[in-house]
């Protein structure tokens, strides 16, 4: 599908989702990354660096890599002048044992959670759907799908000082969730990626995003050590700069980004694009576009006649 008014397609990070720009401070806010040790994640989280952010906890499941995260965000933290402190918490997001000693461990510590940024997956196994095995399947939707579920309730049920005001989610997702020949080799990947997203959606049409705005990116094209470990190689493709989704997603995770409250975007469109006049018209005429559904039916062309 063609969008009028997008004509602009980005492969590296500019000016205006530069994190230190005010209007996208987040400044006294605290922001939890999963898979935040390297890839997108860790750019991300020197991004927020960028943006001021009180506190920065990152995840992952390996306290090595964390380690060294965390010390590369100090270093940033200090050669920039930013005030963050940041910090790396052992967890196994996919289980559920795993992140509610997490967020038990959170409140017990008195840190409130204002910004959430869903970055883990499992990109599936490179088998045929029936030869992957029931159990295996199930757990890329742990991770994929239960993962943002259980994360989004928990932000927005927190309690203590600093429990209310605007929470702020950000659920990393994947052109694999509609172009099912992308990763056909991973017949798991997209329908557990799909089903995440749809989620988040579904947290978006519950809550006004005042209260709970929701986010949702495909963060282009950038060569990680995910995609390595996945198979593939780093010249296969004239790749996005990795800073071009971290810069994006804090835009994301401001006031700024409400207006695409649940829809998914691309970080590759242009932010000022999507604020014009054409898109807009579009976002406020078809308050299905750009969510997960069903190609060539919707709710406001297709109601049931009784």
């Amino acid at each position: 599908m063609v969008f009028t008014g997008l004509a602009k397609y980005h492969k590296e990070p500019y000016p205006e989702i530069s994190p230190k720009l005010p209007e996208v401070s987040q400044e006294g806010r605290t922001i939890l990354i999963t898979g935040g040790s390297d890839g997108i994640g860790l750019a991300t989280a020197k991004a927020f660096v960028a943006a001021s952010a009180k506190r920065i906890i990152i995840l992952g499941r390996r306290a090595e890599k964390l380690d060294v995260a965390v010390v590369e965000l100090v270093k940033e933290a200090a050669s920039t002048g930013s005030p963050t402190v940041t910090e790396g918490r052992v967890c196994d997001v996919s289980d559920l044992e795993s992140t509610a000693s997490l967020w038990s461990s959170l409140r017990d510590d008195g840190i409130v959670v204002d910004v959430l940024v869903l970055n883990a997956a499992a990109v599936g196994a490179i088998k045929p759907l029936t030869e992957i095995g029931r159990d295996n399947i199930l757990k890329d939707f742990d991770l994929n799908f239960r993962t943002n579920l259980d994360f989004t309730e928990r932000l927005y049920k927190q309690e203590g000082k600093g429990a209310g005001g605007r929470k702020v989610v950000v659920g990393v997702s994947t052109l694999a969730i509609y172009l099912w020949n992308l990763v056909n080799d991973r017949p798991s990947y997209g329908p557990s990626k799909s089903a995440g997203t749809l989620i988040l959606q579904q947290f978006a049409r519950a809550f006004k995003p005042e209260e709970l705005q929701v986010s949702v990116v495909h963060p282009g094209a950038v060569w990680t050590e995910g995609m390595k470990e996945a198979g593939g190689t780093e010249g296969m493709y004239k790749f996005d700069d990795v800073n071009l989704p971290a810069h994006f997603i804090v835009w994301s995770a401001s006031p700024q980004a409400e207006f695409l409250h649940g829809r998914l975007i691309w970080a590759n469109w242009d932010i000022n694009e999507l604020k014009g006049e054409a898109f807009r018209k579009q976002l406020d005429e078809n308050p299905n576009l750009l969510t997960v559904g069903v190609e060539g039916l919707s709710e406001s062309k297709n109601l049931p006649t009784v």
